[in-house]
């Protein structure tokens, strides 16, 4: 038989320049009329065998394709048109997918042409595509954070793995609507922080947040955020990714932990304390001894005395369980107590019962500095005053003005009008003007109708309100 013009000669010279299988073949006898050099290239077997013998093309189809090729030459036969992608297997053994179409070939009904395009890479490529996605998302929809991708200005949720709606608690199809509604539930504490982060870095940086949420069901959730912006060829930014990661257990261990050293450093601190208050109380016991076998230095040490027991008091505070702040009223109770004892003298303690609910705190650092000056207030007063005279102790709080006055008014007259209300005088008011802080701490003393009136004044930071 001649091939010639089957060869690709005469007017068909061009089709052995293309890349795909081009043929007409015909539907009366089955057989090419026309097949390029391409044909023989991609099928590996030479053109002039295929054109005496098409029935050679059949066992080059794999067989789990051979119904997809018989569909697709019925198909075209029917109806003039066709296309399919099947898998041939050369004469090498290696496997070729072709795309292939088919359509009439000239006026009369009994020819078709037929176009054959090599897209084995492409399906190998998408091969790839499709076993990395399914890689992707084995792996975004199995990890506990939550992976998302969204525009660089958030406007937009290109994709965000499923377990966003277990730890927001709400579906991810109403955050593709709405790309903003993750903000929605920020607690209000954080929400102006985030937006900040959000609205001026997402898009410029990488980006690490922590904030909190507030679940539909009132859970709050700890979520620690971290993204990084994705950038083009032309350095623009065109979309950002992130991983949100729930760590409340993280936080409630945390703060476990933190609780338990606390408590553990508190437990401590009160021994210590604790100890401290009975080696003081020791030192007193012995310099009431030694004052009794030697009465000429017994106001000395009477003085000394109240001074430690003033500092074993606020141990002795510090040291009980639970303590956590020193309240001013418990140390004028204390402090009058042990002076009255100390001194024989009945010393009345009063405050402002408008104010019951409320608490002078003392400052931690300057609790001993103002033990010692109640003291030295109340040790005077009880010094000075007449035999068998009552002592008063008052105190008043200012709440609008955020201060506690204490007054210690005595029976008596003052003595050196000059030295009240200075550094100057006796050793009692050297010693209160010494240990006074620098700040948050005012002393007067004034005599008024018959009584000497000393004045302590606290303010913060000495002192605090507490309800």
């Amino acid at each position: 038989m001649d091939h010639s013009q089957g060869a690709g000669s005469g007017p068909f010279k061009f089709a052995d320049h293309m890349r795909d299988i081009a043929a007409i073949y015909s539907l009366r006898d089955g057989r090419f009329h026309f097949l390029n050099a391409t044909a023989e290239a991609i099928l590996g077997i030479p053109r002039a065998r295929l054109l005496d013998d098409a029935a050679l093309l059949l066992p080059l189809i794999v067989d789990e394709d051979r119904p997809v090729a018989a569909a697709f030459f019925e198909k075209a036969a029917r109806q003039g048109s066709a296309e399919a992608e099947l898998r041939i297997r050369r004469g090498d053994g290696t496997e070729c997918w072709l795309a292939a179409r088919a359509f009439p070939a000239g006026d009369g009904d009994d020819l078709r042409a037929l176009i054959c395009e090599d897209v084995t890479e492409r399906k190998y490529s998408l091969s790839l595509l499709s076993q990395s996605e399914k890689r992707f998302s084995q792996i975004v929809e199995n990890i506990e954070e939550v992976f998302w991708i969204v525009a660089p200005d958030g406007t937009q949720i290109y994709y965000v793995s499923p377990t966003y709606e277990k730890v927001w608690g709400l579906p991810a199809a109403e955050l593709y609507r709405s790309p903003f509604k993750w903000m929605q539930v920020l607690h209000a504490e954080d929400q102006a922080r985030v937006l900040d982060l959000v609205t001026r870095h997402l898009a410029e940086r990488p980006t690490e947040m922590h904030f909190r949420i507030v679940r539909p069901d009132g859970e709050i959730r700890h979520i620690r955020c971290r993204s990084m912006p994705v950038w083009d060829d032309a350095g623009r930014v065109v979309q950002v990714v992130g991983l949100s990661e729930d760590i409340t257990e993280e936080k409630r261990l945390e703060q476990q932990a933190e609780e338990s050293s606390r408590a553990q450093r508190d437990a401590l601190v009160r021994e210590v304390h604790h100890r401290i208050k009975n080696n003081l109380q020791g030192v007193t016991g012995m310099l009431r001894n030694y004052a009794n076998q030697h009465p000429e230095v017994s106001g000395v040490i009477s003085e000394a005395i109240a001074q430690v027991q003033a500092v074993a008091i606020i141990y002795g505070l510090q040291g009980r369980p639970g303590a956590v702040r020193v309240m001013l009223d418990d140390i004028l109770k204390e402090v009058a107590s042990g002076i009255g004892q100390l001194m024989h003298r009945v010393v009345k303690f009063t405050s402002d019962e408008h104010y019951v609910n409320f608490g002078v705190v003392v400052s931690e650092h300057e609790a001993v500095p103002v033990a010692l000056v109640l003291n030295e207030i109340v040790f005077n007063a009880a010094k000075h005053a007449a035999p068998n005279a009552e002592l008063a102790i008052d105190l008043k709080i200012d709440i609008a003005k955020e201060r506690a006055s204490l007054t210690v008014t005595n029976p008596g007259t003052l003595k050196g009008a000059g030295a009240r209300n200075g550094p100057r005088g006796g050793s009692g008011l050297k010693l209160i003007h010494s240990l006074l802080p620098r700040r948050g701490a005012t002393f007067e003393l004034n005599e008024s109708k018959g009584s000497v009136v000393a004045r302590l004044t606290l303010e913060p930071p000495i002192v605090s309100l507490k309800c």
